[in-house]
């Protein structure tokens, strides 16, 4: 329903995708996250897709699946500990 999409190549001409790309692609559904910095993107609904932007180095496939299952907003050193 809202695919998470994460282009991490650095820098922004070398991204895998844009923004735009995945807004288009998914009808204003999908999650953004970059390792590069990008704009944020209205929808075809008119509201805002938000270009937040991740470092590559916290999402190994492991921690970026337990923090989108658990919810995390932020991935603290306790967290990463019990990784």
């Amino acid at each position: 329903e809202h695919p998470l999409v994460m282009p991490l190549s650095n820098p922004t001409s070398k991204a895998e995708c844009t923004i735009e790309a995945v807004v288009q692609c998914t009808e204003g559904r999908g999650i953004f996250a970059s390792g590069s910095p990008f704009q944020d993107t209205e929808t075809p609904a008119g509201g805002l897709t938000y270009a937040n932007q991740c470092n590559n180095a916290f999402v190994f496939p492991g921690i970026a699946m337990g923090a989108t299952l658990s919810g995390a907003t932020r991935v603290n050193d306790e967290m990463l500990m019990a990784a």
